[in-house]
């Protein structure tokens, strides 16, 4: 189920279609206001085309001397309706650039916590599926504008025509408007579910491709789940979007053949108790045989109107799930200083939910400090809280309690974007961008093949055109090739979660024995979260994490009580704090 449902309420269609005028409103009043006018110019020659027809038809001096009248508007109608859509049509498109833009800008200045509440497969939806449905559905808009505004100005020309019979029109016409929103009641809850379907369907599709190996070791299991798991979302999801089409289907079909019914109603019946004029007759005859193909449309385009309404609902409920994310980076840095780099962490307390009964698991106190220069090691078992402080170093997560501080300056708020700029790091589950970090850089192509080559992947990857030539590796060679990413960033500090892990013995003694010594040479500070105690003695420091504290480190040793397989100084066996 969605995790933004309950976070905004379900808001009424025409709250909605209010918003989708201020939406377009705000991109450009402009083109809006163009679209408008040259929209109901079209409207207009498009009833004084049937006025003209009707003329033509019932002339004693024949139809010839309205051809220049009737090329002149049909012409006035082709510039005006094509003004119109083009400039809703760049109207709607800037819209959806900007709508995709913004999105993205606020998921990434939202905190990482709400993010991970919000699920990556819900925002995934939304970011592709929604927004797609809503492209597409308003590419029809420019189209049911000038319908409706040509069946506006054919409703204006009946009326002058006669008002009797616009009267009836009009009565039959709102009657049919408010059955048709009666009857549309229930395909449009069944498009309201097709929604939620299609997100446990994504998030069922992102099951099947990252557990894939998994999936292809049990046949058994492997059948399960694409019959019964995504056969049944699947199966769920096609029949609600088969019932919520089929009675739009049926109330629009309903809807064309009133229209027949009222043509032949004003014809044949009507004039039995309001006597017409054969001329006129004709003339309304014509105007509603013209009308048949935009009512036609417009009845067809409401279905995917409405998808595109319950898209936008879903969007603008994920823009005020993220309201409230941090502003823009300010131009000044209150962490800029010419002496070396400082980090300091003073009563950090962070809660997350524990591994196990639900119970908070609270890391902290945290009382540490890290010098430029310096390649600091944190150790600790799996769950002693080491991720955690990672998030909370890299400024990802924000303590409960205590204060952090960078150069001497609190870490707050207001600036934590500017902190984060201090860090580059590559986490153990980490993402591999194809596009390489720094692109303006002169040299980068040079440094990204000198770092591809010392790891060992030149013959694999090249650097074309600012980005790796491939990305499609084994897990070890992707971290590889992250490392060479942050090692472009070229930032103070360098945070390395379990880099190792995947990694050959030759490249984990490259790792600690050349590429972190390398920093360290570069001034740069550098923090490892490692479990290869066969290379603790790299380290300048070392701290340990045990039940979400820090504490004094003691050597590892063989199973036989011998010494320490890679001892290192005393003066490294302290946490310091």
């Amino acid at each position: 189920m969605n995790n933004l449902e309950g976070g905004a309420p379900q808001r009424a269609a025409w709250e909605i279609s209010l918003d989708i005028i201020h939406f377009f409103f705000r991109q450009s009043w402009k083109l809006l206001t163009l679209s408008a006018v040259a929209g109901t110019i079209s409207g207009l020659a498009g009833a004084a085309l049937v006025a003209v027809l009707g003329k033509g038809v019932g002339a004693a001096a024949g139809p010839s001397s309205f051809a220049a009248e009737f090329f002149g508007l049909a012409l006035l109608y082709f510039a005006a309706k094509s003004s119109s859509e083009l400039s809703l049509l760049r109207l709607t498109q800037d819209a959806i650039y900007r709508l995709r833009i913004e999105l993205s800008r606020k998921i990434l200045a939202a905190p990482l916590k709400r993010l991970n509440q919000l699920g990556k497969h819900g925002l995934q939806v939304m970011l592709t599926r929604d927004i797609d449905t809503f492209s597409q559905a308003f590419q029809l808009l420019p189209l049911v504008f000038c319908d409706s505004i040509l069946l506006l100005a054919c409703m204006g020309y009946m009326a002058w025509l006669s008002w009797p019979l616009f009267a009836v029109f009009t009565l039959i016409l709102a009657a049919s408007m408010y059955g048709y929103h009666a009857a549309e009641r229930r395909p449009l809850q069944q498009l309201r579910q097709v929604r939620n379907r299609v997100e446990e369907l994504y998030r069922n599709f992102r099951s099947l491709i990252e557990g894939v190996r998994e999936l292809k070791l049990n046949r058994r299991r492997s059948g399960f789940f694409v019959d019964r798991v995504i056969g049944d979302s699947a199966l769920d999801t096609r029949r609600a979007y088969i019932r919520g089409m089929t009675g739009y289907t049926l109330v629009s079909n309903v809807g064309t053949i009133l229209f027949y019914l009222v043509i032949g109603a004003i014809l044949f019946v009507i004039p039995r108790w309001l006597p017409q004029t054969p001329g006129n007759l004709t003339a309304i005859t014509l105007l509603l045989l013209y009308l048949i193909r935009p009512v036609s449309e417009i009845m067809s385009s409401l279905p995917t109107l409405r998808q595109a309404i319950i898209s936008l609902n879903k969007i603008r409920q994920l823009e005020a799930a993220l309201d409230g994310a941090p502003a823009a980076m300010s131009e000044t840095d209150p962490f800029a200083a010419p002496a070396a780099t400082h980090l300091e962490l003073r009563g950090v307390c962070h809660r997350y939910p524990g591994p196990v009964d639900d119970r908070q698991f609270l890391l902290g106190p945290i009382d540490l400090q890290v010098r430029q220069g310096e390649i600091l090691f944190i150790i600790g078992g799996n769950g002693s809280g080491k991720t955690t402080l990672a998030m909370l170093l890299l400024g990802l997560y924000e303590p409960e309690s205590g204060a952090m501080l960078l150069n001497g300056a609190p870490v707050m708020e207001r600036n934590r974007e500017h902190y984060r700029q201090y860090f580059s790091a590559v986490l153990s589950d980490f993402h591999l961008f194809e596009h390489l970090p720094e692109s303006g850089q002169a040299d980068l192509k040079e440094r990204a093949t000198h770092y591809i080559a010392a790891l060992g992947m030149a013959h694999k990857v090249t650097v074309e055109d600012g980005k790796f030539s491939t990305t499609e590796l084994s897990s070890g060679q992707r971290k590889r090739l992250a490392l060479v990413s942050a090692y472009l960033e070229d930032r103070p500090i360098y945070l390395f979660d379990e880099w190792a892990a995947d990694q050959d013995p030759v490249f984990k003694r490259v790792f600690y024995a050349e590429l972190l010594p390398e920093l360290k040479r570069r001034g740069k500070t550098v923090i490892v979260i490692s479990h290869d105690d066969a290379y603790f003695g790299c380290a300048d420091r070392i701290v340990k994490l045990a039940d979400g504290r820090l504490q004094a480190v003691v050597p590892v040793e063989d199973s036989d009580g011998a010494a320490p397989r890679a001892p290192f100084p005393k003066e490294v066996l302290h946490a310091y704090g």
